[in-house]
């Protein structure tokens, strides 16, 4: 699995800690020709380390015997750097609370030290210099006090706001239902729901593979049956970066409801995540402590969800600008293809077959490639940093088994 396998490529961020609330009171960034200064205010003088990661990709990491996060700009514990300094998060929850920050280029920590205040709270001022490849890999690493393994991990993740990888990009199409189940019945002519959403399907597969960028895996590629379970197999087998179920929506009797919604997992869908990844075992190694098994998947998780929601808000833009939303705003659900622990999933209700617009548009080729269009648009926002990456080769994998529906 690519989490097991790059596991500091993803991201951390566990709950919020309380201790010490409030010491980090902000973080300003000066760029300059020769450096990138950091500034972390604080109410109280604060002991820090700061030392950089090479591996799989750069940060540095500042780390602190005590500290909390009071910025009210940033009530999400992260922001955006400058120069040398890409995005950051703050982790209070490990032994020792930390800030991470991505680095845009190889670079070495040049100074590091504390003022006390003069007009404001204290500062920890930390100053980056680009250094060549070489140097950034031998001035890079863990201090010696960090070898502890459960600890290794935890500071050897990334923020969680960092984007997924770009190694043969995969996308999973899942067109729900199909085969003995049809899904929401048709009631103003067209398809039914499993017709719909696997002609929506095709048409995306078509879009992403003529890009020359991804590789498409369908959960179907015709009118056959897939267990829920088995579609979600089939991404975590295809190590996937992301996962999209199409669907369309019902509102049984009533034909008033319009516009398409967007699910990511809610907190019950993390927790039968989380049980399901341990029962199978993956992240359960008799060779490591059971604590590392769960800091893995808890990591594991916190990407998913960073992941999923960061590609549900471009999903909402980018179809919001072609037809209407029923929901405008973050939706999620418990549902079952969503569960898997690592890879990043949305399930996208394309409209309401019992609506007359919304299943005009779904069953009209011309409306159903313009709602692909903008399904492929947020799927190329969300791996715009990879300028590339996956091969256009389509995968088809089909799988019959008995199940419930969605």
């Amino acid at each position: 699995m690519r989490f097991l396998a790059g596991l500091v490529a993803c991201a951390l961020t566990l709950s919020a800690g309380s201790a010490m609330a409030s010491d980090i009171t902000n973080v300003r960034f000066g760029a300059y020709e020769t450096h990138t200064r950091i500034v972390i205010e604080s109410e109280t003088p604060l002991d820090s380390r700061a030392f950089t990661l090479a591996e799989p990709v750069s940060r540095l990491v500042v780390s602190f015997d005590q500290a909390g996060w009071d910025v009210p700009t940033l009530p999400n514990r992260q922001g955006e750097g400058e120069g040398l300094v890409g995005r950051f998060q703050f982790d209070g929850q490990a032994g020792a609370p930390r800030l991470v920050f991505a680095l845009n280029s190889p670079s070495t920590v040049d100074h590091h030290f504390s003022l006390a205040p003069d007009g404001g709270g204290y500062r920890t001022v930390v100053d980056l210099a680009p250094v060549g490849a070489t140097a950034f890999q031998q001035t890079s690493g863990f201090p010696s006090e960090s070898r502890n393994m459960a600890q290794f991990l935890v500071e050897n993740a990334v923020v969680s706001a960092a984007p997924p990888a770009c190694e043969a990009v995969r996308v999973v199409i899942d067109p729900g239902h199909g085969g003995r189940d049809p899904g929401a019945l048709a009631r103003f002519g067209g398809g039914d729901e499993a017709d719909v959403n696997l002609a929506a399907g095709l048409v995306l597969r078509d879009l992403l593979n003529a890009t020359g960028r991804y590789e498409v895996i369908m959960t179907r590629d015709r009118d056959v049956f897939v267990d829920l379970y088995d579609r979600v197999e089939i991404a975590r087998q295809a190590e996937a970066d992301l996962f999209i179920s199409l669907h369309a929506d019902s509102a049984g009797d009533s034909t008033g409801p319009e516009g398409a919604t967007v699910y990511s997992m809610n907190h019950r869908a993390v927790d039968r995540a989380r049980s399901r990844a341990i029962s199978q075992g993956d992240w359960v190694d008799p060779n490591r402590p059971e604590e590392v098994s769960r800091i893995l998947v808890e990591m594991s998780l916190t990407n998913k969800e960073s992941q999923s929601e960061r590609f549900a808000d471009a999903l909402r833009t980018e179809v919001g600008r072609v037809q209407p939303l029923f929901r405008e705003t973050a939706m999620r659900a418990n549902f079952a293809v969503l569960i898997d622990a690592e890879v990043p999933a949305v399930l996208f209700e394309m409209g309401f077959l019992t609506n007359r617009s919304d299943a005009r548009r779904l069953n009209s080729a011309t409306d159903r490639r313009r709602l692909m269009q903008s399904a492929a648009s947020a799927i190329d926002e969300h791996f715009a940093h990879c300028q590339g990456g996956g091969s256009d080769r389509y995968i088809a994998q089909n799988t019959a088994s008995a199940s419930s529906t969605r």
